[in-house]
């Protein structure tokens, strides 16, 4: 069964393509990469107004950290420390040199052991 040649029809390229036909042309072009991206950037456009207020409700509902301000300096405040013991569970799963440097702030008093 031999194929037969189906006759094409010839595309008049009259330069007056209207904007629908050149953007679908230019979609089917992109990349997957490339069309994600511009989807997204569509998606951003449409939705702008509502991602705007629902980020000014979250900041509302939300507390922030305190921090000391764009350019200032000379403010550190030191870092408590929370735990002053250490119990078998953490010299036992402790990495070998982490549990030696334990061991040694047990020995010091620096720290407490507890069982």
């Amino acid at each position: 069964m031999a194929r037969t040649r189906q006759k094409t029809k010839a595309k008049a390229n009259t330069g007056t393509a209207s904007k629908p036909e050149e953007r679908q042309r230019r979609r089917s072009k992109l990349s997957t990469a490339e069309a994600r991206r511009e989807y997204q950037r569509r998606y951003y456009q449409m939705h702008k107004e509502k991602a705007k207020e629902y980020q000014r409700q979250y900041n509302l509902t939300h507390k922030k950290k305190a921090g000391s301000g764009r350019g200032k300096t000379g403010f550190s405040a030191q870092r408590e420390v929370v735990r002053k013991t250490f119990n078998t569970a953490d010299i036992m799963h402790a990495p070998v040199e982490k549990t030696l440097k334990m061991l040694e702030k047990i020995i010091r008093g620096e720290r407490l052991f507890t069982m």
